[in-house]
């Protein structure tokens, strides 16, 4: 029998469920046990997104999500079975489930205009920019709790650092006469280097400030 996890959000008040067995299902309520007949629902739908993206899910083709147990986790957002050594198979199927998940996101983009990519439905409704902008943002914050500061070189820091280096080596000379609004500020190739390299110098010296309270002697520069 699996398990079902429900846990509030302080902020808003809603709830939301996660289901371990087949990572990355979840759903959102507003009561809690809306959120668990919703993240049963997000099971299933996962499971065919999931099969119809060339993913193996037969290992959990008998599972019945109606029998699994609800509960609370010890703490928020602390799953127990999150805590042990991955297998090397859980890490293949980690992998696999990231390309199906990220194939599915690609089909849904296809054959939008830019302006509908950069349009709100609504106010209170993201544009498809938006929800990109804050999934890439969110995977870049998630991958660096991965490290263990700093005997691991810094690593998501210099990935995310090769990833904007090779984004602007393999830009056209057209790509760079880019000049185009998004949300009201209009953006060109410049300004976002130039953002860059401020925000960096920027938190340079803010760095700075932190070492230098915590007393620590750095070697010269």
């Amino acid at each position: 029998m699996g398990t079902i996890y429900v846990q509030p959000d302080p902020v808003d008040g809603t709830f939301t469920a996660h289901v371990l067995e087949l990572p990355g299902c979840n759903a959102r309520g507003g009561t809690r046990e809306d959120a668990v007949e919703k993240v049963k629902h997000s099971f299933r739908d996962y499971l065919a997104l999931l099969r119809s993206r060339g993913m193996s899910v037969d290992h959990l083709r008998e599972t019945d999500v109606d029998r699994f147990e609800v509960k609370d986790p010890p703490s928020r957002g602390i799953f127990p079975e999150d805590f042990r050594q991955m297998d090397e198979h859980e890490m293949r199927d980690f992998l696999r489930q990231m390309e199906a998940s990220r194939s599915a996101l690609l089909a849904q983009l296809r054959g939008l205009s830019a302006e509908q990519l950069e349009k709100q439905p609504t106010p209170s409704m993201w544009s498809v920019r938006g929800a990109l902008e804050h999934i890439m943002e969110t995977e870049v914050a998630l991958l660096s709790k991965l490290e263990r500061w700093p005997d691991r070189e810094f690593a998501t820091l210099q990935a995310v650092h090769r990833l904007t280096f090779q984004r602007f080596t393999v830009m056209d000379p057209a790509d760079t006469a880019m000049d185009h609004t998004i949300e009201g500020r209009r953006w060109s190739t410049r300004t976002v280097m130039r953002r860059i390299l401020e925000h960096e110098y920027e938190h340079l010296g803010h760095i700075r400030e932190i070492v230098a309270a915590l007393g620590s002697d750095r070697p010269p520069e």
